[in-house]
């Protein structure tokens, strides 16, 4: 058995880098299992920018969060940051007359009847005593979730503690000021941090990286080493010739041009991500505490750089700019293994899909969680290294088929644009079988599909948002009675009233979370007396948590409606 590895390096900071060195600190270093004998380092270049916009992100990161014990408040407070309930998409979807309309991918769901799938009585009877239901209104079966965010409501009450409440969230925040604020942990917690550039490698007869070839030190001797140089890809695809895999046949944007704007309304904070269909692509609205992060994602192949700006101005009219526009190129695909020999690519040199779904970060979080549960010793087992590449490529193709579905099923066709990403797209050949099965069947944990990421839930609150059931011929075998569907709407109806109504204004709960803040206290707290400890169980978070379907907090939805009567 190989002797056990004691000096990490990491190559790049931004997001990517201090993520992962927060996450190899607390297990190998600062927390309880750390050994003072394990040397964490990263490795951030002076002279390449980060490039810092705003990110919507999942509910993986509460998770991240409560591993890293850091302090909720002092999150919120520095990074600038939202709670998030879901995405709304507008503009995606029309009606039969052409009217646009919006569907809703919620963080909570999941309510049953009577142990059954409510999308089978749904789709049978519709709304008890409401007419001219569409696909679309199903989500208020299952969730209140779209109700909160037409509401501007929070996810929890004012003096909840961090991380609690009936409704599931992620966040919403500056990703430099996350960067920045991981960085101050990491070396308050022991992460050796050197500012110098890598201009080469050195590989021993194994293969492996031996060294770094830094400008300013000289020759940096490496153990194990973490590629997180962005789309560039330094090391996995440079240094170790490892080939990228380009998914441009199945998602076509490849541009985004960011731009920080003014809020109109800054008392107004909607808890949700808002994407909006345009002529080439979409764009995202993304409501920070002090402004609003919005962008144009688009394909090149269809619009020019300049014509996209044009476009996105129309759109943003008035709103005061609070940034220069850019255009940032997107490297979308894989590295084929984001494994190899010594080194590891993690955040976009592993892997960068188109960002609709907010899943760059998690992309992350979750690489770094499965680096841990497959560590090696300096043997490198080749065993860990596989089963480590194969949650990876399981990860991107599923996150590429559920892009899939909201481009392929879009409503839109009155662009070359939408034309296209709807005809010519590829789909993988497991999404369009399961298409098929869910033309008779709602998506269920027995589909024969990858659901490490996105939950049946998910898969099928958009599939009735965008209209998919509307000329469905689904099994009834899972219909309940007519008198038992009205009674469920009517206990709906009345549970979801009572907890919206408890619920406070999203930006007051935002401004409650700030005031009991205290700057320092994340990196100031020591392993000693914590209240939590890191389990293996919170390890395996990742599995199935993007939308996890909140049926620990059904309890604490009936006590509310019982209380409202």
């Amino acid at each position: 058995m190989g002797k056990p590895i004691t000096n990490i390096t990491i190559v790049g900071g931004g997001t990517a880098g201090w993520i992962v060195a927060a996450y190899l600190n607390h297990r190998l270093q600062w927390g309880l299992t750390g050994r003072k004998e394990v040397r964490i380092t990263l490795i951030e270049s002076p002279t390449v920018p980060t490039i810092g916009v705003g990110e919507a992100t999942v509910p993986t990161l509460k998770g991240t969060l409560r591993i890293l014990e850091i302090s909720e408040a002092e999150f919120v407070m520095r990074t600038n940051a939202t709670l998030k309930l879901g995405i709304r998409f507008d503009h995606w979807q029309r009606r039969a007359d052409g009217t646009p309309y919006s569907y809703v991918h919620p963080f909570t769901g999941g309510a049953t009847v009577r142990g059954r799938n409510p999308g089978y009585s749904f789709r049978r009877y519709g709304l008890p005593g409401q007419d001219g239901v569409q696909g679309d209104d199903f989500l208020d079966t299952v969730s209140y979730t779209r109700a909160a965010m037409d509401q501007a409501k929070g996810p929890r009450g004012l003096e909840d503690p961090e991380f609690s409440g009936p409704l599931q969230y992620a966040y919403h925040l500056d990703a430099a000021l996350l960067a920045g604020f991981l960085k101050e942990l990491c070396i308050a917690r022991g992460v050796a941090h050197v500012r110098d550039d890598v201009e080469g490698v050195t590989r021993d007869e194994r293969g492996h990286i031996a060294s770094l070839k830094l400008k300013e030190r000289g020759d940096w001797p490496v153990e194990l080493v973490v590629d997180c140089t962005g789309f560039r890809g330094l090391l996995i695809n440079e240094a170790m010739d490892e080939p990228f895999l380009p998914m441009s046949d199945y998602l076509f944007n490849d541009r985004a041009i960011p731009i920080q704007v003014q809020r109109e309304d800054r008392q107004v904070i909607v808890p949700a991500t808002i994407s909006r269909a345009m002529e080439s692509g979409w764009s995202w609205r993304i409501p920070l505490h002090s402004r609003d992060g919005t962008g144009y994602v688009y394909s090149s192949a269809f619009v020019s750089d300049d014509q996209a700006l044009d476009q996105f101005n129309r759109v943003l009219g008035d709103a005061e700019k609070l940034t220069s526009p850019r255009v940032l190129k997107m490297r979308v695909g894989r590295s084929r293994r984001s494994w190899v020999k010594n080194c590891i690519a993690i955040g976009p040199s592993s892997g960068f899909l188109e960002p609709l779904e907010s899943t760059a970060i998690m992309s992350i979080e979750l690489a770094a969680r499965w680096l841990l549960q497959n560590f090696p010793t300096n043997d490198f087992e080749p065993p860990l290294l596989r089963q480590f590449n194969r949650n990876m490529e399981r990860f991107y193709d599923e996150v590429r088929d559920f892009l899939g579905l909201h481009f392929s099923l879009s409503g839109r066709d009155d662009t070359p644009y939408w034309q296209a990403v709807r005809h010519d797209a590829t789909l993988s050949d497991g999404l369009r079988e399961n298409l098929a099965v869910w033309k008779h069947v709602l998506p269920s944990i027995a589909d024969a599909r990858t659901d490490t990421i996105f939950s049946h839930w998910s898969v099928q609150s958009v599939l009735f948002g965008k209209g998919f059931y509307d000329d469905a011929a689904l099994t009834e075998v899972d219909v309940v009675p007519p008198d038992v569907w009205r009674i469920f709407w009517a206990e709906t109806r009345a549970r979801n009233r009572a907890t919206i109504g408890a619920l406070p204004d999203h930006s007051a709960l935002i401004e409650a979370i700030r005031r009991r803040a205290v700057m320092g206290e994340s990196a100031a707290r020591t392993p000693k007396g914590r209240s939590f400890q890191l389990s293996e169980e919170a390890m395996q978070e990742p599995t199935r948590v993007l939308y996890d379907m909140a049926m620990a907090r059904r309890s604490h939805l009936v006590k509310a409606a019982l209380r409202e009567g």
